[in-house]
């Protein structure tokens, strides 16, 4: 039996923490159980998970259907989609059999890469070799996730690029649906018609899936995926990481004055959630950090640390680190192990720039 190599690229960086990861996670779950009850393909569809942030990993190898088990995805630092791209092309070239004279090999593979900012490392390279080598023999499909991809960077991959609008009512259950549907039509597609099939991607309600117009355009849905702010923070009990996720506010109030509605609501974020993460997230981060800042005056709320529940979480030493901390005392730093007593910021006072996540 000719296998239907199905591979899934998830972007698990840090802009994906929180629910939308949760429900990715638990959508995998559903995948599998959706595509067991398909004749075509529980025979056929073999799939892989691979997640990637600053750095890639295979979580998953081609499995059948029948072993799957849907892994717990990480979370990390930074969109290395470069590092993502030249990893899926190992992952092909060892896991996806090929045809020889003397054999018939897998049909031709199936890639969703799913992703939801710019890439932060060089992907030229990666991307020049995938179009020589791969872009005519694996389907492509990537996944804008909330339109904040690097559109014009994934119409250089595939003629399919999708908008996945994750604000949708029941979104990311849709969306796995909507996945679902999609393997199996290419399974069947693949029975019917064979190596020649093109990508069959299932149909979908027009608020949650929508095509890209043109790929080559680089039309952005939203811009620079500014979407959201992370910050790094670290649990001074356990030394245990956790991240602090804000979201852009929408300059949406009612005012007389549509100049003051730009300067204070429309570059100002909101405590979203905060929550705590392996040091595994340090693992998929890539090595050369974050030199972005955001003004602390830009964040409103303030978390307490999802670890210990000391009430602060938003405490930042002279060296740049977020910590947790109980109130206005002497601690030590879980980041440059220094100790120094700390104060709260003056309201009035602009206060500090503070490090944020790659995204």
């Amino acid at each position: 039996m000719r296998r239907l190599p199905v591979f899934l690229l998830i972007d698990v960086s840090e802009s994906m923490v929180g629910d939308s990861l949760y429900q990715l996670e638990q959508g995998l779950t559903e995948i599998a159980r959706t595509l067991r009850t398909n004749p075509y393909a529980l025979e056929t569809a073999y799939l892989s998970v691979i997640a990637f942030a600053g750095k890639p990993r295979t979580l998953v190898p081609l499995t059948e259907m029948a072993m799957f088990q849907p892994p717990e995805l990480p979370i990390g630092g930074g969109t290395a989609l470069g590092a993502a791209l030249a990893h899926l092309m190992k992952e092909i070239d060892r896991q996806v059999v090929r045809t020889t004279p003397d054999r018939k090999g897998d049909w031709k593979p199936l890639v969703f890469l799913l992703t939801d900012g710019h890439p932060t490392d060089d992907a030229e390279a990666a991307i020049l070799r995938w179009i020589s080598s791969y872009a005519a023999r694996v389907n492509l499909v990537a996944v804008s996730i909330g339109g904040g991809a690097d559109h014009s960077l994934l119409g250089r991959l595939t003629e399919q690029v999708i908008l996945f609008n994750d604000q949708a009512p029941n979104a990311f259950a849709r969306f796995v649906q909507w996945v679902s549907m999609s393997v199996q039509a290419q399974s069947r597609s693949v029975d019917a018609v064979g190596d020649a099939a093109p990508v069959s991607l299932a149909k979908s309600d027009a608020d949650l899936i929508a095509p890209l117009r043109d790929p080559h355009s680089g039309e952005m849905a939203s811009g620079v995926d500014d979407r959201y702010a992370v910050i790094v923070g670290k649990c001074a009990e356990s030394r245990r990481p956790y991240l602090i996720k804000y979201e852009r506010m929408k300059a949406n109030l009612e005012t007389g004055d549509a100049r003051l509605a730009g300067l204070f609501y429309q570059n100002r974020y909101t405590l979203r959630t905060a929550v705590p993460v392996k040091n595994s997230y340090f693992e998929l981060s890539d090595d050369s950090g974050s030199t972005a800042k955001i003004a602390s005056a830009d964040l409103i709320g303030a978390p307490s640390c999802p670890h210990c529940m000391a009430r602060f979480g938003m405490a930042m030493c002279g060296c740049g680190g977020v910590h947790c901390i109980e109130g206005e005392v002497e601690a030590v730093c879980p980041w440059c192990d220094r100790g120094a007593t700390y104060t709260a910021v003056d309201e009035d006072a602009p206060g500090p720039a503070i490090n944020r996540g790659r995204g």
